[in-house]
């Protein structure tokens, strides 16, 4: 028998192979580039809004927290054009796409469960189906797919879009409630604190990165309170800069009239180990909660020039604590969730 050697149409199979390929390839390169893009899109979204809402949980009310998350929303009455995300004046976020959590400075860790506006101390905000630390969930963004009607030409049933999901988690680090240092010494204690030069050496004038820590200097950082200014986000093993002396103008000036319009507050302190130079830089130890005595409208809080008398409870968090009306928010890793 004689072989057939006919190679005729050889050509146009390969080509036809050679075309499916490539269309595949451009259909792959097309999806995975839209998909990148669309999550780069959702991803600025849910940051801000997770800074938003976590910048709210001290007021305490969880209507605040879910306002604020929402208020980069496209339309209604908030300005300009909102967020642009795929589909997003109908993927809007809400309340159900914010998620309260309790974050862990130390290991980086948060958590979900037990969680509420009394005790966290950070915020997730996220597009997703499925909320994988529990609890609500919102959609995630549908981007179209560009390979799908090609695979369907051979019989592969595949989806037209691809769920793609982001998340963002933003906590909160109290600032210093007064620039005013104590020692360890006064921990647990209801106690006067000397301020006065020569006193008992138990508390100064905190002016943290200020060198200069003069009247003036002092003065200004209490001056700025009400504005959340001057006071830095300084955590544990910070040197911060101490004067001591007996400011009878910042007492009368600020703390008295601040001590007597909310009388139940109390303060967030830095504390320093024992014995230090109360006119140098000294590393901060440790947080403390200054609550001033109330007394006669809290004239027993001040015993006497450059006296302050109150509790002193060591052992608080800058993240964590409420004992302070400024602070600042930062984002950290959703590990759960790989971002």
């Amino acid at each position: 028998m004689k072989a057939v050697k006919n190679e005729r149409g050889y050509a146009i199979i390969f080509v036809t192979v050679m075309i499916v390929l490539l269309l595949i390839m451009v259909g792959m390169a097309l999806d995975t580039g839209h998909l990148a893009y669309v999550r780069s899109q959702g991803q600025p979204a849910v940051d801000a809004a997770a800074l938003a809402a976590a910048s709210a949980i001290p007021s305490g009310k969880w209507s605040t927290v879910t306002d604020r998350a929402a208020k980069f929303n496209p339309g209604g009455t908030n300005p300009g054009s909102g967020n642009n995300y795929l589909d997003s004046p109908n993927n809007a976020i809400d309340q159900q796409n914010v998620t309260l959590v309790k974050y862990d400075n130390a290991t980086g860790e948060f958590t979900t469960s037990g969680v509420s506006i009394a005790n966290a101390n950070g915020a997730r905000v996220a597009l997703e189906n499925n909320n994988p630390h529990g609890g609500s969930a919102g959609e995630a963004m549908k981007s179209p797919l560009f390979l799908t009607p090609l695979l369907n030409l051979f019989g592969q049933a595949t989806e037209s879009t691809a769920n793609v999901s982001v998340s963002a988690v933003a906590v909160n680090q109290a600032l210093p409630g007064l620039p005013i240092v104590v020692t360890e010494s006064t921990c647990g204690m209801d106690t006067t604190l000397d301020l006065r030069t020569g006193g008992k050496g138990n508390a100064g004038w905190e002016t943290y990165q200020i060198t200069n820590a003069s009247t003036d200097e002092v003065r200004g950082l209490f001056e700025k309170l009400p504005f959340c200014a001057g006071q830095p986000a300084i955590d544990v093993g910070y040197c911060g800069n101490i004067a001591n002396g007996v400011n009878e103008t910042i007492s009368n000036g600020h703390l008295k009239p601040m001590f007597a319009a909310d009388p139940n507050r109390c303060y967030l302190i830095p504390v320093i180990k024992n014995g230090g130079n109360l006119n140098q830089c000294q590393i901060i130890t440790d947080w403390a909660s200054f609550c001033p005595d109330k007394g006669n409208n809290t004239k027993d809080a001040f015993p006497g020039p450059g006296l302050l008398k109150g509790k002193v409870t060591c052992g608080q968090s800058v993240h964590e604590s409420r004992d302070s009306q400024c602070f600042v928010q930062r984002l950290v890793r959703d590990k759960t969730s790989g971002m």
